[in-house]
Formats: C-alpha cells, structure tokens, sequence
C-alpha cells in the first residue's frame, strides 16, 4: 500500500482501533431486514460494475427482478446472477425503457457507461421510480443538476454510488477527525496506482453496437477509453477519492491544476494513462493527486494529515493512525499481534476494476461485511423508512464537478478556478 515497516503497520492498526474504542457504534449503518419490506428493482448495466452491485445486493432489502443490457453476453451473465439470487422469473431487456414500464418495480440501479447516466435516471426518475446510479453521478455539471431536478420534481430518492459513504471505516475515521485527533489539516495526498492497460476482451466482435450509438465493439467494450463515453481515470476512480475528502473536509475545491498524458499505452485509446492533480479547498487545504497504469506498488489510499497525526484509508479495507513521532517509536517496538486475532481483515467481493472490498472495523460493533451491500441496504432503507441518503444526487454533484474541472485543468495543463455555482442547483 505504501512503504512501511510491518511493525509500523501493526502500530497504525493498533493505534486506529485504540482511537474508535470509545466512539459509539455508527448507528447510520447498523440495521435488520425483519423490519424492512424489499425494493422490488432492475438494473440498467449488468456489465463488470454492474454485477458486482448484484452479488452484493441482499434480497432481503432490494429485489431484482428485470435485468437490462444491450450487449448479449453482459444480458445473460446479469441474468444469471438475479435468477440465482432474487427472482426465478426476472425478466431481460435490450431497451431499458421497457424495463421502466414495469408498474411493479420500484426503483432502478444504473451501471451503465458513464454518458448514459443522465438520461436513463432522468427517464426512470420521470417514471416514477427511485434510483441508484453509479459514480461518477454524470458525463456534465448539467447532465447532473438535470437528474437532482428530476428527483426533487418526482419526490423520489437518487442516490450516487459513492460507497465510502457506507464504509464503516470512513465512518470511524471522519469521526476522529472531526474531533480534533489528528488536528488541523492542511494536506491530503490521495492516489490509485495500478499496472495494467485497463481493457476488457471483446466477447462478441460480430455485436454492432452502432444502434445505441457506438461506434463500433471496440468502443462498446472498452468505453472507459474513449473520450465521447467516459473521463477515464478522474471519472472512475479520482471521484470516488475526492468524494470522501469533499465530506471530511466538509468543503469542496476552489480550483485546481494538473497535467498528463497517455504515456505508456499508445494502442488508441483517448483518456489519459497517467494524471496528476491538485486541488486547492478553502481553509488552506490542499489536495495532492495521482492516478497511473505503469506502477502498482502503491495501490491506492487517502493520507490524512494532521498537526497530530495522520489517518491513512488503505484499499477500503485498512485504516492506520499515527501521532507525530509513531512512526520512529515503531523501530524500537516489537508489535504483537492481539491474543483474538488480526484486528482488521479484509477479503475480496469485486470485479478488478471495482472500488471496494468486504470490511471490517474492530471497535465499531460492525461485523465483515461489503460497503457495496451497505450502501444497497441503506438505499432501500431511505425508500421503505425516510432514513438519511448518505449520497445524494447534492453530494454526487459536488464530486462530480471537482473531477470533471479536473480533467479539464489536467487536459489543458493550467490553474482552473472552480465556480461555486457550479456546485449549487
């Protein structure tokens, strides 16, 4: 994850678990299903995302019941997946407006490629149905204040699928910021390292998606790469990284610099393989970005860092603190592992381009579980029982247009301020 001694590691754990010890439960996160009547749904995208949101979704809060896709195999494997854990009979569609005339459902999850969020939640929210929609919330500023209009207009829930909100380390983390443990904070440095070229093999090449408007299979199966359909590495992992330090900020950016470049995979593709960002918040915070596909080593974390001490949220699945001076005392230290086992675990739930991964925070009373699946729950709770959105269509916007300012200060390689009435509807 980073460099770091075991020994130094072992502490951070320790020290993090020591801090929540005294907090009380995150109660936002804790519920039963015996209470709560399932959502009867469909999801709109099926493909790599799009089942991982379906292997997490509990039956017992959200019923799928219609898959729609318009690629065939990316149809039958989502398909698969609903008729195995939710309804026998779940239905399929090519045109995701059939699966809105559906009287009996309820509400849509939509995973589909980042250009088509807006519409599509605009559609179903019009047709009288809540709506889950994948990060990042929208291709544009508009296409985003279009949907919150739209749900404000039907009276319906939107939710962004930002699932730090539902992780029960994040939560534990703000939390301590919030009361002063690491102190005030000028710095954050985020990242998401990875080596690899980030395309999907194309299953089907006979499959003319021009009707939908691709342009061929290629930009079909691999849209992530292409500028008309997605803004590659600030659009699917920066947003997610810059929602969470929005809410612990509890600001947004004022402007921002970056630079970067399709450096290494020269194979025609558009976004950018390798960028760089900083952002300036209020209050003298600063932001420090970087996302590459030419080294893994780091992984990908959040580093908090205070006049105190620095919190660092690890893969989603580890959370370290240390005060000024840990990190010295850990060389002179033996760290034993605690008599009762590791005190944080963590396993994988994702596809490989997925955000998350199963949790668990020792000390908050939480046992190992998908932020995925929290956040699918607590969409259904806000349906069945008013319960607080942790992600609504207002925080999906201020995500949103940071990264989407971003990757216009990263493309032109220049300081861009970012008006405040960019974030507000």
């Amino acid at each position: 994850m980073f460099p770091m001694t075991e020994q130094e590691r072992q502490l951070g754990r320790r020290n993090f678990i020591k801090a929540v010890a005294t907090l009380p439960a995150a109660g936002a996160l804790l519920w039963k299903a015996a209470s709560l009547r399932p959502v009867t749904a469909g999801i709109i995208g099926p493909g790599g995302q799009g089942r991982v949101l379906m292997e997490n979704c509990n039956p017992n809060f959200i019923k799928l019941v219609a898959v729609c896709d318009i690629f065939p195999p990316n149809l039958l494997r989502g398909l698969d997946i609903a008729k195995r854990n939710h309804d026998p009979n779940a239905e399929g569609h090519s045109d995701y407006r059939k699966l809105l005339e559906r009287k009996d459902i309820e509400a849509v999850l939509i995973a589909a490629p980042l250009w088509m969020h807006s519409q599509m939640a605009v559609d179903a929210l019009q047709a009288g149905k809540h709506v889950f929609c994948e990060k990042t919330m929208a291709y544009t500023v508009d296409d985003c204040k279009k949907m919150i209009q739209a749900a404000r207009s039907a009276r319906k829930n939107l939710q962004i699928g930002h699932q730090r909100a539902y992780n029960p380390l994040y939560h534990q983390a703000h939390e301590l910021i919030k009361n002063g443990t690491i102190g005030e904070i000028y710095h954050v440095r985020a990242l998401w390292h990875r080596n690899g070229d980030w395309r999907r093999k194309i299953e089907d090449p006979k499959f003319d998606p021009r009707p939908w408007g691709y342009d061929s299979i290629e930009q079909l199966v691999n849209w992530r790469l292409y500028n008309k359909y997605s803004h590659g590495l600030m659009s699917e992992l920066c947003s997610h990284q810059i929602h969470a330090i929005n809410w612990f900020a509890g600001n947004v950016p004022q402007s921002v610099v970056g630079t970067g470049g399709v450096y290494r995979y020269k194979d025609g593709r558009e976004v950018f393989d390798h960028l760089y960002a900083i952002f300036q918040y209020p209050n003298n915070l600063t932001v420090t970005y970087s996302s590459i596909q030419s080294n893994a080593y780091d992984h990908y974390y959040e580093e908090f860092m205070g006049t105190k001490g620095t919190i660092i949220l690890g893969g989603e699945t580890e959370a370290l603190l240390f005060m000024e001076g840990d990190r010295g005392k850990a060389s002179e230290l033996e760290v034993k592992a605690d008599k009762g086992g590791p005190v944080m675990e963590a396993s994988e739930s994702r596809g490989r381009d997925a955000a998350g991964n199963s949790v668990s925070g020792t000390g908050s009373g939480l046992s190992a579980v998908s932020a995925y699946r929290l956040e699918l729950e607590g969409f259904a709770r806000t349906i069945r029982n008013g319960e607080p959105n942790l992600c609504d269509g207002e925080e999906g916007l201020k995500a949103a247009t940071a990264i989407l300012k971003a990757d216009e200060a990263v493309k032109q390689t220049k300081i861009l301020e970012i008006s405040q009435n960019l974030y507000n509807v």
